[in-house]
C-alpha cells in the first residue's frame, strides 16, 4: 500500500472507530446506548464501503494498468504451504488457488474477510470453484500473483 499513503491512513483510522464502536457496543449497558452506538457502527461501515467500491473503480483499475507487479502473467510458484499464509489475517494479502493458478482476492468484495461463502483464502480451492461457478469468467478481473507448484 505504499504507493497509496492516504489510502492506508484513511483504512486504519476507519478501522480504529470500528473496533472502537464494537467494544462500545459490547459494554455498553444501556440499550439506548447500544443502538445509538450501532447507528454509528453501521454508518461507519457503510463509509468504508462507499470509499472502498470508489477506490477499486477508479484507482485501483488505474494502479494495475500501470502496476508491473500485478499482470496477467503469473509472477512466482507457490507451495501448498506458501499459499496458506496468504490467508488474509494479520494484514496479510488473501490468495486462492484455482486450476493451479493464484489469484489475488484482498480486494474482491465478495471476499470480504478473506471469506467467502465459508470458504477460506490461502487454499487451492479449484474442486469448490468448479462446484460453484464452472467457468473462468468469474476469475478474468483477479490480479494472477502466481502459479501452484504441484
Amino acid at each position: 500500500m505504499n504507493e497509496f499513503p492516504d489510502l492506508e491512513n484513511k483504512i486504519w483510522k476507519a478501522s480504529d472507530k470500528i473496533r472502537y464502536l464494537h467494544k462500545k457496543i459490547y459494554f455498553s449497558t444501556c440499550p439506548f446506548e447500544k443502538c445509538y452506538y450501532d447507528y454509528l457502527l453501521k454508518k461507519e461501515i457503510s463509509d468504508l464501503e462507499r470509499f472502498s467500491d470508489y477506490f477499486i473503480r477508479h484507482e485501483f483499475n488505474q494502479y494495475r494498468a500501470t502496476s508491473r507487479e500485478v499482470s496477467d502473467t503469473p509472477q512466482r510458484e507457490f507451495t501448498l504451504e506458501e499459499l496458506a499464509t496468504y490467508d488474509g489475517s494479520m494484514g496479510r494479502p488473501a490468495y486462492v488457488a484455482v486450476n493451479g493458478i493464484v489469484y489475488d482476492v484482498s480486494l474482491e468484495k465478495t471476499w470480504g474477510g478473506a471469506t467467502h461463502f465459508e470458504l477460506v483464502a490461502g487454499k487451492d480451492l479449484t474442486g469448490a470453484f468448479q462446484g460453484c461457478h464452472g467457468n473462468l469468467e468469474v476469475l478474468r478481473n483477479l490480479p494472477k500473483v502466481g502459479i501452484l507448484r504441484s
